[in-house]
């Protein structure tokens, strides 16, 4: 169905937008990238084209190595809104739910298409339904849902009763408060990105009562060894700085920190069950740095142990990595992405085996927005966990902004 133009947008404005956009892309397409950024800035004027128009733009800007200036089009286009395939994917996302009888997540789901497009298709006829039935007990979600023990709903209601998703006793939420405040950004995207990291790795370790002892390298303020330690896991962690434990953490988790390098890292052989690297951090590492990495943590794990690591992945067409990062740590970030596949045969070299790989915050940053329009926080991840699993699912080569690799010794 054709979009219908605002009242206030007239139709001679979207022929301008289409003509100039295509006309930027015809520029792309011809190698003539800063005769290109022009027209497609003038595109983005228009809301439809908005994130597709900046999208390019950004390619563009990269192609010419104006990589600031990429980082920012990229990050704008990732906020901008959905595209025609972003909302087609959300409505028959939305009518999946539908036909399964989980009503309520269908609902939430055409309302954050709504929110976006209030004329796409027939939406605001299947919401309806929806709605109308969303309090049927016979057909709330946790009635039909085929939840195994490590699905992302149980592991996100886990974590809140656990007090692990929202401001709490830990002093993990005063680090995140401070770091944001210090970057003027309330964090919604960051946070939401970071949780579905603690699914993904839960979801990776499985059995969390079988890990004794855990080594999270580049720990910063030991967020992950806060969070373990919450299971029973004995869990220590190294950074190159002791700067976000000595303003952030608790004194009593002094003891479980060390300065150290992960290239070298001060322990014995077979120390630990578990050897994590989130949140990008590997990203930060040279290719002889990521070598001496993945042997330093094989030689630290025990028989059966396992390591699990996230990065960005270079292949997602919205990827924005954390607020806090200026455009030009953007694009240097961007310039030192690791492939999930080349990451994988670097682990393999390594000795590891059953090596994995997987896509989670496969969405850009709007649906963190739109998704979290009603609803609890739990609510919140649990939906877009379960985005991710089911996009996954239905397509095992899609690229979201981050990965998890996970490995055993």
């Amino acid at each position: 169905m054709m979009k219908t133009p605002a009242e206030d947008e007239p139709l001679e404005l979207l022929d301008d937008a289409r003509a100039a956009f295509d006309a930027g892309r015809a520029l792309v397409d011809a190698g003539q990238h800063r005769a290109a950024i022009g027209k497609l800035q003038a595109a983005a004027q228009n809301a439809p084209l908005r994130a597709a128009a900046l999208y390019l733009t950004g390619e563009c800007f990269q192609r010419i190595g104006a990589e600031s200036a990429a980082a920012i089009a990229f990050q704008q286009a990732a906020v901008s809104g959905p595209g025609d395939d972003d909302k087609r994917l959300l409505y028959e996302s939305a009518r999946a739910l539908q036909e399964q009888g989980r009503h309520t997540e269908a609902a939430d789901r055409f309302e954050t298409l709504l929110a976006w497009d209030a004329t796409y298709q027939d939406a605001w006829k299947h919401h309806e339904y929806c709605r109308t039935r969303a309090d049927s007990p016979s057909t709330a979600p946790d009635a039909v849902r085929q939840d195994s023990p490590q699905s992302p709903s149980i592991l996100v209601r886990d974590l809140e009763a656990r007090g692990l998703l929202g401001n709490s006793d830990s002093r993990i939420a005063a680090y995140d408060a401070l770091f944001y405040v210090q970057f003027d950004h309330t964090g919604l995207h960051d946070s939401a990105k970071k949780r579905l990291e603690l699914v993904q790795l839960l979801t990776a370790i499985g059995d969390v009562s079988a890990v004794a002892t855990s080594l999270d390298v580049g720990s910063g303020t030991l967020r992950y060894p806060q969070v373990l330690d919450r299971y029973g896991v004995r869990s220590y962690g190294i950074d190159l700085s002791d700067a976000g434990i000595r303003v952030c953490v608790d004194d009593q988790w002094a003891r479980r920190f060390a300065v150290a390098d992960g290239t070298e890292m001060p322990f014995r052989d077979g120390s630990f069950d578990l050897v994590t690297c989130m949140m990008g951090t590997v990203n930060h590492l040279s290719g002889a740095q990521r070598e001496r990495f993945l042997a330093e943590s094989f030689r630290t794990l025990r028989p059966g142990g396992l390591l699990v690591v996230s990065g960005w992945d270079p292949a997602c067409r919205f990827q924005t990595f954390l607020s806090f990062y200026s455009p030009t740590e953007m694009a240097q970030l961007r310039g030192r992405l690791s492939d999930p596949e080349d990451l994988r045969a670097e682990c393999a070299a390594a000795g590891f085996g059953d090596v994995r790989t997987t896509p989670f915050c496969t969405f850009p940053d709007w649906q963190v927005t739109g998704a979290g329009a009603a609803g609890t926080d739990a609510d919140h991840l649990a939906r877009l966990a379960e985005l991710d699993r089911d996009r996954a699912a239905q397509d095992p080569t899609i690229a979201g902004q981050m990965f998890l690799l996970s490995a055993r010794r």
